[in-house]
């Protein structure tokens, strides 16, 4: 693990498994969350199958850089954070994977910097297209709703809200309480923080055209069950981006159990290796 010192005056925390000789995968988190949404077993497994994998927090998030209050930045600013940490790293080229907000921001880095991408893979995300990606009844409301203060509180309702979207097939109650005790634990995010993120995801709006540019091999993975970004927004993204193709995990909703890994890591790794093939 290591604190990264960007030129731009963000600090990127990240961690690194496998070996810096097989082709580097970075994972992308979504809103609100952390790097540790992606488990260090999934991470392993990813690396089992030949790849270097890297987790990191986007700038307002975990132990990245909190930015002060006022701030406002973009989705091509946190792209931005992605291309010059992979310098900081002396990674030239690197698949780029990211969830939900994350796969906004890696739709946006393969769009930006297209000379570092090796390939795209965007998992339960959106074009930004208002039409598409909708978020199901209640969903929207209770991520907007404001946390209690208090930390037993703030873990419940993370926890009532998760099953509004959870998998219908994998929902693991044990393990989402002990990924948001984590998270709270390492680094409690204040509401700040997660309204900056939100309105740079906001103020990206429509990205269509933009994403029509992305010449980088795209996989799009979305859930059936995924009910705060719907389906149709992982259906419209490999419809938009050129040449992308499309895997959908039955039962999955907008969540990263253990239940679902198999699935996901599959579908991930099997791309990377059909690039290898060609």
């Amino acid at each position: 693990m290591s604190l990264a010192s960007l030129p731009s005056g963000i600090n990127i925390f990240h961690e690194k498994f496998g070996a810096d000789s097989d082709p580097a995968l970075f994972l992308m988190h979504g809103l609100g969350s952390q790097m540790l949404l992606w488990d260090e077993e999934f991470c392993q497994e990813l690396v089992e199958h030949g790849l270097q994998v890297i987790r990191f927090d986007s700038r307002d998030s975990g132990l990245s850089t909190r930015l002060p209050d006022g701030n406002q930045y973009t989705l091509s600013e946190m792209a931005q954070d992605l291309s010059e940490l992979l310098d900081f790293l002396s990674i030239e080229r690197a698949h780029i994977a990211g969830f939900s907000m994350g796969g906004m921001i890696a739709q946006t880095f393969a769009s930006n910097h297209s000379e570092k991408c090796l390939s795209l893979i965007s998992m339960s995300s959106n074009t930004g297209n208002p039409n598409y990606g909708r978020p199901h009844g209640e969903t929207l409301e209770a991520m907007l709703a404001p946390p209690p203060q208090d930390l037993k509180g703030k873990i419940e309702k993370e926890l009532s809200d998760r099953r509004l979207w959870a998998s219908t097939e994998w929902h693991d109650e044990d393990h989402a309480r002990a990924l948001f005790e984590a998270y709270e634990n390492r680094s409690p995010m204040p509401p700040s923080a997660y309204d900056r993120q939100y309105k740079a995801v906001l103020a990206g709006g429509n990205r269509e055209e933009r994403i029509k540019t992305i010449s980088s091999p795209t996989r799009v993975i979305h859930g059936t069950a995924d009910t705060l970004i719907d389906v149709s927004g992982g259906e419209r993204t490999a419809a938009v981006i050129p040449n992308a193709d499309l895997v959908l995990i039955d039962g999955w909703g907008h969540d990263l159990p253990p239940g679902s890994w198999p699935q996901v890591t599959q579908a991930i790794v099997e791309h990377i290796e059909n690039l290898k093939a060609e």
